[in-house]
């Protein structure tokens, strides 16, 4: 049901996803999400929750992995690409890229959760680097960061898998040659 939530707001965002689009994406009824979650925001919150976990864990897994760096990151961004390549009428990008940055200038708990979830993929990909012996490794988790955010943007604009592994493969280039 969470997972069914995530992909409606992903796709719509936050504004754009009406409880009628929340009772057809779960199969939920009002009375039932209202008991499970109190509100809209509320189901919006926790799936906003719940992507900050699945992203922590999934790097802690590639971290655990112990790759070579050069390795790790194609192992990284071969993963968010196809994830943003989804969703449910085409590429939505990333539900904290693509939808909640325009709902966190007017809310200040989506602001902080988007504050979260940057600063967790900024330090996870910094220990990522750190552990593969990356002297620079606080700086290139920045520009690791960064990209993915714009992968998510390239994805939900159009951009082809060909294009966005393009860039993707830039960025490794930049961080691998520089270590």
């Amino acid at each position: 049901m969470l997972g069914a939530a995530t992909e409606r707001f992903r796709t719509r965002g936050y504004a754009g996803t009406s409880l009628d689009d929340l009772v057809d994406a779960t199969g939920l009824q009002r009375p039932s999400l209202y008991a499970a979650f109190g509100d809209k925001r509320a189901l919006y919150l926790a799936t906003l929750e719940r992507t900050i976990d699945r992203a922590g864990r999934a790097l802690d897994q590639l971290i655990e992995a112990d790759l070579p760096l050069e390795q790790s990151l194609k192992v990284m961004f071969r993963a968010v690409i196809d994830g943003f390549l989804t969703g449910e009428t085409g590429p939505s990008g990333c539900i904290m890229v693509s939808t909640s940055a325009t709902s966190a200038v007017d809310d200040a708990e989506i602001r902080a959760r988007l504050a979260a979830f940057v600063a967790l993929e900024d330090g996870k990909i910094e220990q990522l680097l750190t552990a593969r012996g990356d002297p620079r490794a606080a700086a290139h988790a920045r520009v690791a960061t960064s990209v993915i955010h714009s992968l998510s943007v390239r994805a939900r604009a159009g951009a082809t898998r060909e294009e966005l592994e393009t860039l993707a493969a830039d960025c490794v280039a930049l961080i691998a040659g520089a270590g």
